[in-house]
């Protein structure tokens, strides 16, 4: 996943906006190394689904609190100038027309 938030940097440094975007392939990878186990599209867009709905449960925040995990990652490394520090941010889910989500993450 560092891969993918140190591209996202690169590409954001080049051509700094006042957010990112998170794809859900990003969400994925996070998920999938926080919680240890395999995530797939169809779980993120659950999880994020229900989050978005205040349906959360213990085994689905887990899943979230791990995809969000790489939004945090991507903040610190686009909007700071060292990326060790914290930043604080928001973010935005777009539901894309095939389903998928898309974080638009900004910092406050």
């Amino acid at each position: 996943m560092q891969d993918l938030v140190d591209k996202l940097a690169a590409d954001f440094k080049a051509d700094p906006r006042n957010k990112i975007s998170v794809t859900e392939e990003m969400l994925i990878a996070s998920a999938t190394e926080e919680t240890g186990g395999a995530v797939s599209a169809a779980q993120i867009r659950k999880v994020i689904a229900a989050y978005l709905s205040g349906d959360m449960d213990g085994k689905l925040e887990a899943i979230y609190d791990g995809a969000v995990y790489a939004c945090g990652l991507s903040a610190k490394h686009c909007f700071n100038d060292d990326p060790e520090d914290d930043i604080d941010y928001e973010i935005d889910w777009l539901e894309q027309s095939d389903g998928s989500f898309v974080a638009e993450v900004r910092p406050n």
